[in-house]
């Protein structure tokens, strides 16, 4: 059976739907990271995990895409190599446990996710080198298990990008080019698997504008402003995660 989508949800949650993509948006334009774990994060409370991944990929892909061109001199492409091998290795059985796990364990898996990312977030130093071939290879194949089965696999590559020593202008770079490369071979993935039928792609183009328009927010925010928004980011993925799991564990 087709998973319901936005057109099904009461007019109540259509409204947090909305409100959620344009705050991700924000924290992606301003902090540049985190707006896929929003997203996933808070479209799952009201969501199935099967529509809002497929959606929240190909959101990804169109936020990356402007800026990869602009950053690619810059990124460190050795990394880059063995973390897009371990990503196709980690595709497959990630996009298996999407489309067959049940809702409520996949909620469960994105809460504990979200929650365990904003915790290795909130503690991560820059001191850690960042590793050869088999390291670098194992961030992948775990960046593909969680991309492809709860849309939010970019920690494990965050976390090893902003502890190693690399300047920051290479890291942000390395994620950028990386997202986008990763992203679209999860969304082909996801396309094989049958999890982008019309309804879907309907629902991606509604919220594609929406998004942009909170990245649009939080660019222009963070020209005007000051200070660090990562504490903000943590506050609200701790908060998403805690939804997360109190609605799998009580469903």
């Amino acid at each position: 059976m087709t998973a319901p989508t936005f057109w099904q949800l009461p007019v109540a949650a259509m409204a947090f739907a909305v409100g959620a993509l344009v705050l991700g948006g924000v924290i992606r334009g301003y902090a540049g990271f985190g707006a896929s774990t929003v997203w996933v994060g808070c479209l799952c409370l009201v969501l199935p995990p099967s529509a809002v991944v497929p959606s929240t990929l190909l959101l990804e892909v169109a936020s990356s895409a402007a800026l990869a061109p602009r950053v690619w001199p810059d990124a460190h492409r050795p990394s880059l190599r063995w973390l897009l091998a371990g990503t196709l290795a980690g595709l497959p059985a990630g996009i298996w446990a999407l489309a067959a796990l049940p809702v409520h364990a996949t909620r469960l898996a994105v809460g504990l996710v979200v929650g365990v990312s904003a915790l290795a977030l909130a503690v991560t130093r820059r001191t850690r080198p960042l590793g050869g071939p088999a390291r670098t290879g194992g961030a992948g194949v775990l960046f593909g298990l969680l991309n492809g089965a709860c849309g939010v696999g970019g920690p494990p590559v965050v976390l090893m990008y902003l502890a190693s020593p690399l300047p920051i202008a290479v890291s942000r770079a390395s994620l950028v080019v990386f997202f986008l490369a990763a992203d679209l071979l999860t969304v082909a993935a996801a396309g094989a698997g049958g999890l982008l039928g019309w309804a879907v792609l309907a629902q991606t183009a509604l919220f594609l504008p929406i998004a942009l328009t909170g990245v649009a927010l939080g660019g222009w925010a963070y020209r005007r402003a000051a200070g660090d928004v990562r504490q903000i980011v943590l506050g609200i993925l701790a908060v998403v995660s805690l939804g997360l799991v109190a609605q799998a564990v009580v469903a």
